[in-house]
């Protein structure tokens, strides 16, 4: 008999939302946002930062969120897709801040499994793409796998959204004040191993949390104001929060091009939450063709902070 229980709940407004838990961890789905909106020990806090204000709120398929009578980025939390970098929203949506909104903020069909579930997007209008990603949980301890497959399925909207190359961008927003970490790759493209990437309408606080240790970046979350660090890392990024560390684990391809410069580990953060964000290899498909990029997340509980790193180096 399986140890892993799935049920559905209402949550916070979301009423399918799908619980899915073994004797130590529990993951909660929101088909109605596409996201997963918590993640945890049972006997714990959940890792994931959530947005209050938009609690309950549903999306019809390809719909903008409107703020201020202009298209948003809805800001829920939890974990979530995108299928570009980030400098090919304006070309896509006319503004660098919004995504596609029929992968960013849609409704998901389900199909349960044993122990979890396939979560799949709308087929994108923009982009011609469809996102698929099967989310399954261990039966002892806190693994949860995340198959993630992107495919294109249409041409997209026009011969300009076409040139897009295209990504499976994981974001994972957890709650402050925490601690982000990011492995240095011994050979980095990155001069000291890493990038602070510059805006055009901000300021990049990052140099004033971010510390070098050996082989490990830490970086503090910030109190006000909003910071940004890019690395070419191998293998994992993590976070630390509440006496629990948060690990991602990913594969690292290098034969082929990541997003923004080389990137594929990002962590962004303001006084509200730091993203831990995991970017598969880049590339430009033709219909039929897909990308392929797998996640692997774990929690261990660390009573001493002082001992994460040589935890993190031994990964």
């Amino acid at each position: 008999m399986s140890k892993i229980k799935i049920k559905n709940i209402s949550y916070k407004g979301w009423k399918e939302t799908i619980e899915i838990s073994n004797s130590t961890i529990k993951i909660l789905i929101v088909p109605e946002i596409g996201r997963i909106m918590h993640y945890g020990f049972l006997d714990g806090t959940n890792m994931f930062y959530e947005n209050e204000q938009l609690e309950g709120i549903k999306f019809n398929a390809g719909n903008y969120f409107q703020e201020n009578n202009t298209n948003q980025a809805p800001n829920l939390g939890g974990n979530r897709v995108l299928p570009c970098s980030e400098e090919y929203f304006n070309i896509l949506t006319g503004s660098r801040h919004v995504p596609d909104p029929f992968i960013n903020a849609s409704s998901y069909a389900v199909t349960f499994l044993k122990n979890g579930v396939i979560l799949k997007s709308p087929l994108s209008e923009l982009l011609g793409i469809q996102l698929e990603r099967i989310i399954t949980m261990s039966e002892n301890g806190t693994k949860v796998k995340i198959q993630q497959k992107l495919t294109k399925k249409t041409a997209a909207k026009n011969k300009v959204i076409e040139g897009i190359p295209l990504t499976i961008w994981s974001l994972s927003k957890i709650k402050t004040p925490n601690t982000s970490y990011l492995p240095i790759n011994k050979k980095s493209i990155f001069e000291n191993g890493f990038l602070i990437p510059k805006w055009p309408d901000a300021k990049n606080n990052a140099h004033i949390n971010a510390a070098l240790n050996s082989a490990i970046l830490k970086l503090k979350s910030s109190d006000n104001l909003p910071q940004k660090v890019g690395a070419d890392s191998k293998n994992w990024i993590a976070g630390y929060l509440h006496k629990t560390l948060f690990i991602e684990r990913f594969n690292f391809d290098d034969k082929n091009s990541y997003p923004d410069g080389g990137t594929s580990v990002t962590i962004f953060g303001n006084h509200l939450f730091s993203e831990l964000e995991c970017l598969s290899p880049e590339k430009k498909l033709k219909i039929g063709e897909t990308i392929c990029y797998d996640l692997q997340w774990s929690l261990l509980k660390i009573e001493d902070k002082n001992n994460v790193n040589s935890i993190l180096e031994s990964l």
